[in-house]
């Protein structure tokens, strides 16, 4: 990778590059964002829903989907399942009785969803440690069908259901401490990184009323930050994870613990492994930003070659995208749809928004220079574009992420290292 990316002695993001000086971004800045959002969790969801054509579509789609767990509400098994009473013993009894019944007492809808309680009940070992009943609602019905689970939530969940869906699609039993958070809280990182983070903490979204002055925003905020940043001592803080806990307090509506135990179960969930993209020497995110330069040059050899020619550096866009999962880059209210899809699939879904979005820029950035380009890209969150979110969706749902047999290895054996 020509460019390269590394901490200091402050743990801030240094960029090496061979762009022109004065246009590369300065990603230690954050941006200055004209959101104006007065709401978080389902309230802030529907401001966005406001303005959605396809909304009462989509409602509809997502009322009968989740009509599917009031027919396991109403099984005995579904209980007991939650309950862990009886036993996997006498669970496993009841369904073979079931199996050798000549008339079956429940359908094959029924019971189909009766054997996959078994199975989960014998996976997770234990009951539910996570007590949020409609995120356990939601793991359900992941299970019963994952693939219409990810199906209906890549295409942009609603205002109802979103968090529920996020949180039940990184969920990890063997991962969950109830006690976890409130003991983290409880400690404190080095002096360094406090100092870091509280930085940071008054320039996340400044704009929006739950992080002004000194609002329960910033303190949730520097909370979780001050956990995630005990758990993982071997990373520490990093500039970008500030948008990644804020947006999802935003999204959430303030629940702070629930908030930390997402970062934690996308963080070690090996689909996603948000957190190994701010590892020491970025070995991670170099990594990533490989695949997508590969593809980059293989599905649009033109804008690619324009970039070449301008010596447009991967870190004025790219490298800000995956630090920050778009929110450097990107307003709040597109976002929302881009993690959507992202949490339905994996981290390679990065990469696949971001080929559709320069397809949808192409035309444009094509007849633009290194200095037009950057401000192209650092104007995107200013002036609020409005982007075809459903277009970007459908374009990134047709995009296949070829790797070298170098680049498959990698992340095959990727190891992140485990937190304590």
């Amino acid at each position: 990778m020509g460019s390269i990316c590394a901490k200091d002695k402050t743990n801030k993001i240094i960029i090496k590059s061979n762009a022109k000086p004065g246009n590369t971004p300065t990603p230690n800045v954050p941006p200055k964002t004209m959101n104006t959002y007065k709401y978080v969790g389902e309230e802030f969801q529907q401001e966005i829903e406001k303005n959605d054509p396809s909304y009462s579509q989509k409602q509809q789609r997502w009322n009968q989907y989740y009509q599917k767990k009031y027919d396991l509400m109403n099984d005995a098994n579904y209980s007991a399942f939650l309950k862990r009473s009886p036993s996997i013993e006498q669970l496993q009894q009841q369904t073979n009785e079931d199996d050798q019944c000549k008339e079956p007492k429940l359908n094959s809808n029924k019971q189909f969803s009766k054997k996959l309680i078994l199975q989960l009940a014998q996976q997770l070992g234990g009951p539910f440690k996570l007590t949020n009943q409609d995120i356990i609602d939601a793991y359900l019905l992941k299970e019963i069908n994952n693939e219409d689970f990810k199906n209906i939530l890549m295409d942009g969940a609603i205002s109802k259901y979103r968090w529920n869906f996020w949180m039940a699609q990184v969920y990890r039993n063997q991962d969950y401490d109830p006690h976890l958070y409130s003991k983290l809280k409880n400690e404190t990182p080095s002096q360094k990184v406090l100092e870091d983070i509280s930085k940071d903490v008054n320039r996340t979204f400044p704009s929006h009323d739950h992080f002004k002055d000194n609002n329960q925003g910033q303190q949730q905020l520097l909370s979780v930050l001050k956990a995630l940043s005990i758990l993982n001592e071997d990373i520490g803080y990093v500039q970008g994870m500030n948008y990644i806990v804020g947006f999802s307090l935003i999204v959430s509506g303030g629940k702070e613990e629930e908030v930390f135990w997402l970062i934690h179960f996308i963080n070690t969930n090996p689909l996603f492994l948000w957190w190994e993209i701010y590892r020491v020497n970025f070995h991670y995110t170099k990594a990533l930003c490989q695949v997508f330069l590969k593809n980059f040059n293989e599905q649009l050899p033109g804008l690619y070659q324009h970039f070449q020619d301008e010596g447009i550096s991967e870190q004025q866009y790219i490298w800000q995208w995956i630090l920050t999962q778009f929110l450097y880059t990107f307003p709040i209210d597109n976002v929302i749809y881009f993690w959507d899809f992202i949490l339905a699939t994996d981290i390679f879904s990065i990469i696949k928004i971001s080929i559709a979005l320069l397809k949808e820029f192409g035309y444009d950035l094509l007849n633009k220079d290194i200095g037009q380009i950057s401000e192209f890209f650092t104007g995107l969150i200013k002036d609020q574009l409005q982007i075809d979110i459903p277009q970007i969706i459908n374009a990134a749902k047709l995009i296949v992420v070829n790797m070298t047999d170098d680049q498959k290895q990698f992340f095959k054996n990727y190891k992140p290292q485990s937190s304590t």
